[in-house]
């Protein structure tokens, strides 16, 4: 099992990963960014967190929730992910957080699944916690992504009547839990658990931060390759010059497959057939 590196996740984008909406520093150096989104749920309080709104140092409007002191709040990420079959995804505790009362995360994404998560923070002090909204400087958890070392044959696709998308069932007879689960139904958020893979993967290729990260691998390739088609087919072939060259090299020789007896014994070269007496050297 291996960890999927900064430029690894690229990579997979569109293919083995899905992650919508990316966001300008979305991908770390070896794991994804996952913000908190509009819908939280206090277990002690039994009830949907308030958002608020506040300005920053700039002078820009930052929407934020609280989560209350020694409380536990369901918070739905604001991205929706899909990894496959040959991924699981750990979810990691962000120190700022964890510096601020929050409590350390224990959970993962398992192969095949597609929605937005839920994740349980505890708030383990005894003041209210701030969450921002939609944040990126300010994630909930970090999603690395572990390669498999085999296929899973039992993903989480094949499992829906054990976890609903969005993990929605967790509000399951608890109070006042319509509002939450009416803005998930509601058409325009139907992309964050409605489980289609096909629509994520559109919405994700149709957006301006995934096009400038793909945009980023070509131009790096290019750069390396050379800023003209001359140059990068010379380049080209100089590489596949010098890994043939380098299969020439290691390619085991035919001489290795000889006897060994016949190599080293330079009477038996001139006369294979000749039998020498035990201790001649001639």
């Amino acid at each position: 099992m291996s960890v999927l590196s900064y430029q690894d996740i690229i990579g997979e984008l569109g293919k083995g990963i899905l992650f919508h909406p990316l966001k300008p520093g979305s991908i770390k150096d070896c794991d994804l960014c996952l913000t908190a989104g509009e819908c939280a749920y206090s277990l002690g309080e039994e009830k949907r967190l308030t958002i608020q709104t506040e300005k920053n140092q700039q002078g820009e409007e930052q929407r934020f929730f609280e989560i209350p002191g020694n409380d536990t709040a369901l918070v739905w990420t604001s991205e929706a992910v899909w990894i496959s079959n040959k991924f699981r995804g750990p979810l990691y505790s962000v120190v700022q957080q964890v510096s601020n009362g929050l409590g350390h995360i224990g959970t993962r994404v398992n192969p095949e699944w597609s929605s937005v998560l839920c994740i349980a923070l505890h708030n383990v002090s005894k003041k209210p916690v701030k969450i921002y909204v939609n944040d990126v400087e300010n994630p909930i958890a970090h999603l690395a992504i572990e390669k498999l070392s085999s296929k899973c044959s039992n993903p989480s696709k094949h499992r829906k009547h054990e976890h609903t998308p969005g993990r929605l069932d967790v509000l399951r007879g608890r109070l006042n839990n319509q509002e939450i689960n009416d803005y998930f139904n509601a058409p325009e958020n139907g992309w964050m658990t409605n489980n289609r893979k096909d629509r994520l993967k559109q919405l994700m290729e149709e957006s301006t931060e995934y096009k400038n990260l793909k945009k980023g691998v070509k131009e790096t390739l290019i750069s390396f390759l050379g800023s003209d088609q001359q140059t990068r087919w010379t380049a080209l072939g100089v590489i596949i010059s010098f890994i043939a060259l380098l299969i020439a090299v290691f390619k085991p020789s035919e001489s290795s497959n000889l006897n060994p007896r016949t190599d080293t014994n330079p009477q038996i070269q001139a006369n294979p057939n000749k039998t020498l007496s035990p201790g001649s050297n001639k």
